[in-house]
Protein backbone atom coordinates (compact mmCIF):
# COMPACT_ATOMS: atom_id res chain seq x y z
CA UNK A 1 0.00 0.00 0.00
CA UNK A 2 2.50 2.50 -1.36
CA UNK A 3 6.33 2.42 -0.81
CA UNK A 4 7.94 3.51 2.43
CA UNK A 5 11.38 5.64 3.26
CA UNK A 6 13.45 3.52 5.05
CA UNK A 7 17.32 3.81 6.10
CA UNK A 8 19.29 0.37 6.52
CA UNK A 9 22.57 0.78 7.79
CA UNK A 10 25.11 -1.98 7.41
CA UNK A 11 26.05 -4.21 10.82
CA UNK A 12 29.60 -4.92 9.05
CA UNK A 13 32.78 -3.91 10.92
CA UNK A 14 34.31 -1.21 8.30
CA UNK A 15 38.14 -2.00 8.10
CA UNK A 16 41.03 0.20 7.02
CA UNK A 17 42.01 -0.29 3.66
CA UNK A 18 45.80 -1.63 2.95
CA UNK A 19 46.88 0.70 0.39
CA UNK A 20 47.45 4.39 1.19
CA UNK A 21 45.20 5.38 -2.26
CA UNK A 22 42.25 4.27 -0.46
CA UNK A 23 42.65 5.90 2.70
CA UNK A 24 40.44 8.86 1.86
CA UNK A 25 37.77 6.05 1.01
CA UNK A 26 37.84 4.23 4.25
CA UNK A 27 37.66 7.24 6.12
CA UNK A 28 34.40 8.38 4.67
CA UNK A 29 33.15 4.72 5.50
CA UNK A 30 34.19 4.79 8.97
CA UNK A 31 32.17 8.37 9.21
CA UNK A 32 29.17 6.89 7.46
CA UNK A 33 28.98 3.44 9.79
CA UNK A 34 29.75 5.23 13.07
CA UNK A 35 27.06 8.67 11.99
CA UNK A 36 23.59 7.48 10.56
CA UNK A 37 21.34 10.18 9.15
CA UNK A 38 18.88 11.10 11.12
CA UNK A 39 14.92 10.41 9.38
CA UNK A 40 13.79 14.00 10.87
CA UNK A 41 10.10 14.26 11.96
CA UNK A 42 7.10 12.16 10.31
CA UNK A 43 5.37 13.47 7.21
CA UNK A 44 2.29 12.25 5.47
CA UNK A 45 1.70 11.63 1.88
CA UNK A 46 -2.11 10.70 0.20
CA UNK A 47 -2.19 7.56 -1.03
CA UNK A 48 -4.44 7.08 -4.01
CA UNK A 49 -8.20 5.99 -2.95
CA UNK A 50 -9.57 2.58 -3.40
CA UNK A 51 -13.01 3.42 -2.24
CA UNK A 52 -15.95 4.71 -4.67
CA UNK A 53 -16.50 8.61 -3.93
CA UNK A 54 -13.40 9.30 -3.12
CA UNK A 55 -10.05 11.12 -5.65
CA UNK A 56 -6.65 12.34 -5.58
CA UNK A 57 -6.46 15.90 -6.16
CA UNK A 58 -3.62 18.44 -6.41
CA UNK A 59 -2.24 15.77 -3.23
CA UNK A 60 -5.64 16.33 -0.94
CA UNK A 61 -8.05 12.81 -0.82
CA UNK A 62 -11.35 14.59 -1.51
CA UNK A 63 -14.97 12.43 -1.10
CA UNK A 64 -17.69 14.10 -2.90
CA UNK A 65 -20.80 13.43 -1.56
CA UNK A 66 -24.48 14.59 -2.25
CA UNK A 67 -23.98 18.61 -2.22
CA UNK A 68 -20.84 18.63 -0.16
CA UNK A 69 -17.58 17.07 -0.42
CA UNK A 70 -14.86 17.11 2.44
CA UNK A 71 -10.67 17.06 1.72
CA UNK A 72 -8.18 15.92 3.36
CA UNK A 73 -4.38 17.23 2.49
CA UNK A 74 -1.28 16.10 4.35
CA UNK A 75 0.30 19.91 5.93
CA UNK A 76 3.91 20.46 6.30
CA UNK A 77 4.70 21.24 10.31
CA UNK A 78 7.41 23.93 8.58
CA UNK A 79 4.20 25.73 7.06
CA UNK A 80 2.30 25.72 10.12
CA UNK A 81 5.21 27.37 12.31
CA UNK A 82 5.99 29.91 9.25
CA UNK A 83 2.33 30.65 9.49
CA UNK A 84 2.28 31.68 13.16
CA UNK A 85 5.54 33.77 13.02
CA UNK A 86 3.74 35.63 9.91
CA UNK A 87 0.43 36.50 12.38
CA UNK A 88 2.58 37.41 15.73
CA UNK A 89 0.46 35.12 17.38
CA UNK A 90 2.28 32.77 20.15
CA UNK A 91 2.34 29.09 18.59
CA UNK A 92 0.17 26.70 20.02
CA UNK A 93 2.32 23.86 19.24
CA UNK A 94 5.52 24.98 20.01
CA UNK A 95 8.09 27.96 19.54
CA UNK A 96 10.34 26.41 16.94
CA UNK A 97 10.33 24.17 13.72
CA UNK A 98 11.89 21.09 15.77
CA UNK A 99 8.68 21.60 18.61
CA UNK A 100 6.29 21.84 15.91
CA UNK A 101 7.86 18.67 13.98
CA UNK A 102 6.27 16.65 16.89
CA UNK A 103 3.15 17.21 15.30
CA UNK A 104 0.77 15.48 12.14
CA UNK A 105 -1.01 18.06 10.44
CA UNK A 106 -4.05 17.36 8.05
CA UNK A 107 -5.96 19.95 6.40
CA UNK A 108 -9.53 19.64 6.63
CA UNK A 109 -11.72 21.33 4.10
CA UNK A 110 -15.60 20.61 4.29
CA UNK A 111 -17.65 22.58 1.30
CA UNK A 112 -21.50 22.74 1.74
CA UNK A 113 -23.38 23.77 -1.34
CA UNK A 114 -26.82 22.79 -0.41
CA UNK A 115 -29.92 23.91 1.34
CA UNK A 116 -28.93 21.52 4.71
CA UNK A 117 -26.52 21.71 7.23
CA UNK A 118 -23.06 19.64 7.39
CA UNK A 119 -21.59 18.90 11.18
CA UNK A 120 -18.17 17.67 12.19
CA UNK A 121 -17.20 16.50 15.20
CA UNK A 122 -13.36 16.52 15.47
CA UNK A 123 -13.43 14.28 18.43
CA UNK A 124 -15.02 11.41 16.09
CA UNK A 125 -11.87 11.50 13.98
CA UNK A 126 -8.71 9.32 14.63
CA UNK A 127 -5.66 8.37 12.37
CA UNK A 128 -5.68 4.73 12.46
CA UNK A 129 -3.10 2.11 11.81
CA UNK A 130 -3.40 -2.27 12.13
CA UNK A 131 -2.50 -3.20 15.26
CA UNK A 132 -2.02 -0.11 17.40
CA UNK A 133 -3.70 2.38 19.11
CA UNK A 134 -6.01 5.17 17.53
CA UNK A 135 -4.21 8.25 17.33
CA UNK A 136 -6.54 11.10 18.66
CA UNK A 137 -6.67 14.57 17.38
CA UNK A 138 -5.76 17.37 19.63
CA UNK A 139 -8.06 19.69 21.88
CA UNK A 140 -7.38 23.00 23.60
CA UNK A 141 -7.32 20.95 26.82
CA UNK A 142 -4.09 19.28 25.29
CA UNK A 143 -1.85 22.04 25.19
CA UNK A 144 -1.06 22.27 29.12
CA UNK A 145 0.58 18.91 28.39
CA UNK A 146 3.01 19.89 25.86
CA UNK A 147 3.47 24.08 26.98
CA UNK A 148 6.42 23.36 29.12
CA UNK A 149 7.59 26.94 29.90
CA UNK A 150 5.11 28.46 28.16
CA UNK A 151 2.15 27.71 30.43
CA UNK A 152 1.77 31.37 31.68
CA UNK A 153 0.69 31.81 27.92
CA UNK A 154 -1.40 29.25 27.42
CA UNK A 155 -4.74 31.33 27.13
CA UNK A 156 -3.24 33.10 24.07
CA UNK A 157 -2.17 29.59 22.97
CA UNK A 158 -5.32 28.31 22.88
CA UNK A 159 -7.13 31.54 20.96
CA UNK A 160 -4.76 30.48 18.48
CA UNK A 161 -4.96 26.72 18.50
CA UNK A 162 -8.98 27.55 18.28
CA UNK A 163 -8.48 30.21 15.40
CA UNK A 164 -6.68 27.50 12.89
CA UNK A 165 -7.63 23.96 14.49
CA UNK A 166 -10.93 22.12 14.93
CA UNK A 167 -11.61 21.76 18.30
CA UNK A 168 -15.41 21.60 19.14
CA UNK A 169 -18.50 20.68 17.05
CA UNK A 170 -18.69 22.80 13.69
CA UNK A 171 -21.70 23.01 11.72
CA UNK A 172 -20.83 24.36 8.23
CA UNK A 173 -24.21 26.54 6.65
CA UNK A 174 -25.51 26.13 3.53
CA UNK A 175 -23.13 27.83 0.87
CA UNK A 176 -20.50 28.19 3.39
CA UNK A 177 -17.25 26.35 3.49
CA UNK A 178 -14.46 25.60 6.59
CA UNK A 179 -11.03 24.71 6.03
CA UNK A 180 -9.08 23.81 9.74
CA UNK A 181 -6.21 21.40 10.88
CA UNK A 182 -6.77 18.02 12.48
CA UNK A 183 -3.56 17.84 14.37
CA UNK A 184 -2.11 14.47 16.36
CA UNK A 185 1.30 13.69 18.17
CA UNK A 186 3.19 11.98 15.61
CA UNK A 187 4.14 8.04 16.64
CA UNK A 188 7.85 7.48 16.57
CA UNK A 189 8.02 4.85 14.47
CA UNK A 190 7.23 5.36 10.22
CA UNK A 191 6.01 1.39 10.28
CA UNK A 192 2.64 1.39 8.57
CA UNK A 193 0.02 3.77 6.18
CA UNK A 194 -2.48 6.30 8.11
CA UNK A 195 -6.16 6.10 7.68
CA UNK A 196 -8.01 9.03 8.71
CA UNK A 197 -11.14 7.61 10.44
CA UNK A 198 -14.00 10.44 10.20
CA UNK A 199 -17.09 8.95 11.61
CA UNK A 200 -20.54 10.65 12.30
CA UNK A 201 -20.14 13.09 9.82
CA UNK A 202 -23.70 14.90 9.57
CA UNK A 203 -25.52 15.95 6.49
CA UNK A 204 -29.05 17.02 7.03
CA UNK A 205 -30.67 13.76 8.86
CA UNK A 206 -28.48 11.60 7.20
CA UNK A 207 -24.73 9.84 9.00
CA UNK A 208 -21.38 9.29 7.21
CA UNK A 209 -18.35 7.53 7.96
CA UNK A 210 -15.75 8.33 5.57
CA UNK A 211 -11.15 7.32 5.87
CA UNK A 212 -8.76 8.72 4.29
CA UNK A 213 -5.19 6.41 3.54
CA UNK A 214 -1.94 8.44 3.93
CA UNK A 215 1.60 7.14 4.37
CA UNK A 216 4.06 7.78 5.89
CA UNK A 217 7.77 9.30 5.30
CA UNK A 218 11.10 11.10 7.50
CA UNK A 219 10.71 14.82 6.73
CA UNK A 220 13.81 16.60 6.45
Amino acid sequence: MGNFVTEAWSRRTCRPARFLLAVAVTSALLAACATPKPAGPMMLHPLPPTLEGYLLSQGAIVFAGPDFTVSARPWDYRLVAEEFRHSGEPNPFGDSDEAVGRFLFLRVRLDNRSARALVFNPMRSSLLREAEAPLLPLENSDLFAFAGDAIADAEARGRAFRRVSFDITATVRPGQTLERYLAFRAPKEMGKPFMLSIQDLWFGGTSFDLMFPFEAYPGK
